[in-house]
């Protein structure tokens, strides 16, 4: 008698692993955190409070003023001995802080906002290049396109000087002229004085249109010009002239640079927003740099150039966005710094030209009255910058935490 085994159904289970990006990852890692939500709602009310009060709250600071209301203290009814309610209080002029403290958010984070932007497009961009052809030869097309760009931004101080600004494009042929000519004029003794030559009758009969004197200047600028532009710059002195540059930026004391930009510029939030970011330039562009030479060498680039890839597709595709943690830290965190030096610039009256209401300026104004007992008029602008510095640097710890790839979910 046969005996029939029963069949065993046998069901295996695999652990399927749900695919999770990194950004994705860094989300739920920021969410996790209490401090970086902080940051994130704080950041987010004074966006949205100075967003919505630019757009949907008409103020005109040219015509708020009411001197019979001046240094009331903060009040929530309206009397007879204090008419109109006044949270925050008023001002020497009598206008309502809290109205200007709102308003005044839409100048200051958009000075930070705008001024990192310079910093982050200007100094990525420098370390970018900078890192990368550290490490990889130039072809003919980016030598062309530097020596290009070296010539127009040279030829912008005898341009200056002369106020005729296509002296820039003259400069800027004469530097694609040096790579065009590198080969067929290399043994040629004589090439630094062609060059040199070059320089100056490009720079000197322009400038004679103005004034003999002019020049006389710009030829002797030009000749220099012509001299730094005889012999095309390799990927390693670019990137060598190129961090030499930025640090001597970072030898200036960064606020002390900034009031000498705006003095040469003239008082105004645009220029503020031009000197911050200049300042802030170097920061970025050491970051860009360490991070490009970090990741440079790894397997997905070799191979990358060893399928015959372009330089710039390598570096937009493949560097890039491999980089881009530390730089969106940077980024948030720069906000903060950005935030201060704007309030600084306006405590000194070289940021917001009065009456547009700015915290810094608010500051300024104000800080006199505290011996007078009128506190109120510079707690709040005082709170206003605390609390949105706080709050960018909450947020910036947090993603700091967050894109940090040793600490991803398994």
């Amino acid at each position: 008698m046969s005996t029939q085994m029963p069949e065993v159904e046998v069901l295996t289970d695999f652990a399927v692993r749900e695919h999770r990006s990194l950004w994705l990852d860094a989300w739920r890692r920021l969410k996790a955190s209490r401090t970086a939500m902080l940051g994130l709602v704080v950041v987010a009310v004074f966006l949205l409070s100075a967003v919505g009060a630019h757009f949907f709250w008409n103020y005109n600071a040219k015509t708020d003023l009411d001197y019979s209301s001046k240094l009331l203290p903060p009040n929530l009814v309206s009397t007879a001995e204090k008419p109109g309610v006044h949270i925050f209080g008023t001002d020497k002029l009598g206008r309502d802080i809290f109205t200007r403290v709102v308003h005044g958010g839409w100048n200051s984070l958009r000075v930070g906002l705008v001024a990192v932007s310079i910093s982050l497009i200007i100094g990525c961009l420098l370390g970018l290049f900078a890192g990368f052809f550290e490490s990889f030869d130039m072809n003919l097309k980016e030598k062309l396109v530097l020596m290009c760009g070296l010539g127009l931004v040279l030829g912008l101080f005898p341009a200056w000087i002369a106020r005729q600004w296509y002296q820039t494009l003259l400069f800027g042929g004469l530097g694609a002229a040096s790579v065009i000519l590198e080969k067929k004029f290399a043994h040629v003794k004589l090439r630094p004085v062609m060059f040199a030559a070059a320089g100056a009758l490009l720079g000197g009969l322009s400038g004679l249109l103005f004034a003999p004197l002019v020049g006389l200047v710009c030829a002797v600028v030009g000749l220099l010009i012509g001299l730094l532009l005889n012999k095309p710059v390799n990927g390693k002195a670019f990137s060598s002239i190129t961090m030499r540059v930025m640090d001597i930026l970072l030898s200036f004391p960064s606020y002390l640079l900034a009031i000498a930009i705006v003095a040469f510029l003239g008082p105004g939030l645009e220029k503020g927003m031009i000197a911050i970011g200049v300042v802030g330039i170097p920061v970025y562009a050491r970051l860009a740099r360490s991070a490009v030479l970090s990741v440079s060498q790894k397997e997905y680039v070799l191979a990358s150039q060893s399928v015959g890839e372009g330089h710039g597709r390598i570096l937009f595709k493949h560097v890039l966005p491999n980089i881009l943690s530390p730089i969106i830290v940077q980024a948030t965190m720069g906000l903060a710094s950005a935030i201060l030096s704007a309030a600084a610039l306006g405590f000194l009256g070289l940021g917001a030209i009065p009456p547009e209401p700015e915290w810094g300026a608010m500051l300024g104004d104000s800080y006199k009255f505290l011996s007078s007992g009128a506190w109120w008029a510079v707690l709040f602008p005082g709170l206003a910058i605390v609390f949105s510095v706080l709050g960018f640097n909450l947020l910036g710890d947090g993603l700091r935490d967050a894109l940090d790839p040793k600490m991803r979910i398994n």
